[in-house]
């Protein structure tokens, strides 16, 4: 069986052909979906965790809501392909954060 589709490129091969061989990879901005617990105070510890932590985060929105459970974070952190299972992994360790998901 042949296919016309081109094989799969993995991101972090892609960021090695940009920035060439021993060149450190760059960080891009890459857009996540933080869903918390807490409201409006929730979402502000989180804020601060994020900056605590170190991460640059260009793009930052929230949605929340009186009387709902979970608030809505939309935004965008400067991570290197191999960084992004590492944060995901470090803000799903912070209080009240029920899910994070990239775009």
């Amino acid at each position: 069986m042949t296919t016309l589709e081109p094989a799969p490129i993995q991101a972090a091969d892609v960021e090695r052909a940009v920035n060439g061989p021993g060149r450190r990879p760059s960080r891009l901005p890459r857009p996540w979906t933080i869903v918390t617990t807490g409201g409006m105070r929730g979402v502000m510890t989180l804020t601060s965790q994020l900056c605590d932590l170190g991460y640059r985060v260009p793009d930052f929105s929230v949605d929340v809501h009186e009387g709902v459970s979970c608030s809505c974070i939309s935004c965008t952190v400067a991570l290197t392909t191999d960084e992004c299972d590492a944060f995901a992994a470090r803000v799903r360790t912070l209080p009240g954060v029920v899910s994070v998901e990239p775009f």
